[in-house]
């Protein structure tokens, strides 16, 4: 949300969250659908001083969708996001420890961050609705919810990775137990991967030894039943393949393989962020470069990052790091004709993206640890002549279903290296079968299976709840 021309004026986020809702909720349109006036609540990227400059409104339209704008106090704000949320849960999450700041400060400004969304869920609130909280900022609403909406129908996703119990564990123990407390307020919690669901549920039976599995990956809190299960988030797959194929993308992506003048490009997309492990990615390319001297001038590495948290300092000192690889990468093999490094730090529209993975023969994604990475899955969607190669790192969530991709371990530079090679090396044949597998599965699970699934998933728990417990009990 920004203002110009003395006009609220509303933008899409970047994020994972936002590109995987807002396709489900397009797609919705026109159709026969439960959602009617959909509300969406979040924090405004300005202050309440400028908004109410501008506008008499408490909420904007647009099209189908009412927003509503939160505007917490600067201090809350400060301590809330850069505080807790990602100074303390994301490193955690993303198995950083060592980036934790432990402050009580950072958590008292996450309570009252989620007190204030709450208060505004419950103002909006009618009868019937379905709320669906998402993500780390907001682990203790469900519980906030239900203790003043008893009768309401919740979900929360999380669409970043859940750690393992001893990794949890770090977190304040009052800290730990008011998380799994408010996330258990939830008719379905849900995960990307089966692996983060049972990390959750090991934490909640540590925290609850009384808790009760019941069946159908239901249990028993607290006197209130929750499932608990894997929803793998993906992407509008049409929306892409089909822009993929029009004739001023392809014209695009011809043009951006004719200035870049090599037989091969290898793209990667991320935000600048130290989850990615964009250093052990340039690392692994200079390792690649230097073991192979006949295919320097052959192959050229597009790196686009786009901006993030630039405010925090080891974003900072990450985008230091990583603009000084590039440098010393560019500077050691560069010719007065090759660029080895191709780096742009901005966002880029939609129709430049996929142009992007249009023009590159291999897409190197190898995050240190991802909830899933829909990256991964946009460049597959995008080979509408089903060739390419997808790497792609054993632990982001979408390893688990990208399996044709070629796995390897983030920090094993030369795995990296020698991948590179194998997928510059692969026959068309083994990138046909495999890119196809890969689409195949992408086009039956994607965005509008997953929020389908998971709305049919709070509706069945919530209606089934009272004959499933007075079945049991």
């Amino acid at each position: 949300m920004s203002v110009s021309d003395s006009k609220i004026v509303t933008k899409q986020s970047v994020g994972g969250l936002a590109t995987a809702l807002c396709s489900y909720f397009e797609n919705m349109k026109g159709a026969q659908s439960e959602f009617d006036g959909l509300h969406w609540i979040g924090v405004a990227d300005i202050s309440k001083r400028t908004f109410e400059r501008v506008s008499r409104e408490e909420a904007l339209e647009r099209d189908n969708l009412i927003m509503h704008p939160i505007f917490l106090p600067v201090e809350t704000q400060s301590r809330f996001y850069d505080g807790f949320c990602n100074s303390v849960l994301w490193p955690l999450f993303h198995y950083s420890p060592s980036f934790v700041e432990y402050r009580q400060e950072f958590f008292d400004e996450y309570v009252n961050a989620n007190e204030i969304i709450c208060k505004k869920v419950v103002d909006v609130y009618e009868p019937g609705d379905t709320i669906w909280v998402h993500d780390y900022h907001w682990m203790l609403l469900p519980a906030l919810i239900r203790r003043r909406l008893p009768n309401a129908k919740i979900g929360f996703f999380l669409h970043i990775s859940f750690p393992s119990f001893e990794l949890y564990r770090l977190l304040p123990k009052l800290w730990r137990t008011q998380i799994l407390a408010g996330l258990m307020g939830a008719d379905v919690v849900g995960f990307q991967t089966d692996q983060f669901a049972k990390h959750f549920i090991d934490c909640v039976f540590d925290s609850r030894p009384d808790t009760q599995q019941l069946k159908d990956k239901s249990f028993l809190f607290n006197g209130k039943i929750t499932t608990i299960k894997k929803f793998s988030i993906s992407i509008d797959y049409e929306k892409f393949h089909t822009a993929s194929k029009r004739a001023e993308v392809v014209e695009s992506a011809k043009r951006i393989r004719e200035r870049l003048k090599v037989n091969k490009v290898i793209l990667s997309v991320d935000r600048l962020d130290y989850t990615k492990a964009i250093s052990n990615r340039l690392e692994s390319f200079e390792l690649f470069l230097e073991q192979h001297v006949e295919l320097r001038e052959k192959v050229t590495y597009v790196l686009l990052l786009v901006p993030t948290r630039e405010s925090i300092l080891k974003y900072k000192e990450n985008k230091l790091k990583v603009e000084s690889l590039i440098s010393r990468i560019n500077g050691k093999y560069s010719t007065l004709g090759w660029t080895p490094v191709v780096y742009q730090y901005k966002s880029v529209d939609f129709k430049e993206l996929v142009a992007l993975y249009g023009a590159s023969d291999i897409a190197l994604i190898v995050p240190a640890r991802d909830g899933m990475n829909l990256v991964a899955k946009e460049y597959v969607a995008c080979r509408p002549l089903a060739n390419g190669v997808l790497i792609l790192s054993e632990t982001a969530g979408a390893a688990s279903e990208l399996s044709d991709s070629i796995l390897v371990n983030s920090n094993d530079r030369q795995e990296v290296a020698d991948s590179i090679l194998f997928a510059i090396n692969m026959d068309s044949d083994e990138q046909k079968i495999r890119i196809e597998r890969m689409q195949n599965h992408i086009k039956k699970n994607d965005v509008l299976a997953w929020a389908e699934n998971f709305l049919n998933a709070i509706k069945k728990t919530h209606y089934n709840v009272e004959i499933e417990y007075d079945k049991k009990y």
